[in-house]
């Protein structure tokens, strides 16, 4: 019983040593990318950023990311762009910037480059809490 449960608990260890080193290899990789990435063709420095990738048929995408955004969009205004994705639309775009999943959103500070990433759904509070550390 005590083997199987260390056997567990190497195995969790591993997976998220896994996730930590995918993750900080994923925001090297976009900080190089961003600011020169298609898919901000039309960024604007001086305003904070989240590029949201999404697909049509992503119901947690419809259901809750989206209108979280849409409020966000509304309570901050001109203070916040959002890049919308459809990933499956632009599957290079997702291919670069390493998502796996949809929703996926990366918070990018007023110079373009990446602070924060949210694999699956990141509610209007945690976005604006990302966006103020991102400054």
């Amino acid at each position: 019983m005590i083997e199987r449960l260390l056997v567990l608990v190497i195995f969790f260890a591993l997976l998220l040593a896994a996730v930590v080193l995918y993750r900080r290899w994923q925001m090297r990789h976009v900080t190089a990318l961003a600011p020169v990435d298609p898919v901000l063709v039309d960024w604007q420095p001086g305003v904070p950023t989240i590029v949201y990738f999404s697909s049509p048929q992503c119901a947690p995408c419809q259901l809750q990311q989206e209108p979280a955004l849409r409020v966000l969009q509304a309570e901050l205004g001109a203070g916040v762009r959002i890049v919308p994705v459809d990933a499956l639309a632009q599957p290079e775009a997702a291919r670069r910037w390493g998502v796996l999943t949809v929703p996926t959103t990366f918070v990018l500070d007023r110079r373009g480059r990446p602070q924060e990433v949210n694999y699956g759904v990141a509610g209007v509070e945690k976005l604006k809490q990302q966006l103020l550390r991102a400054g």
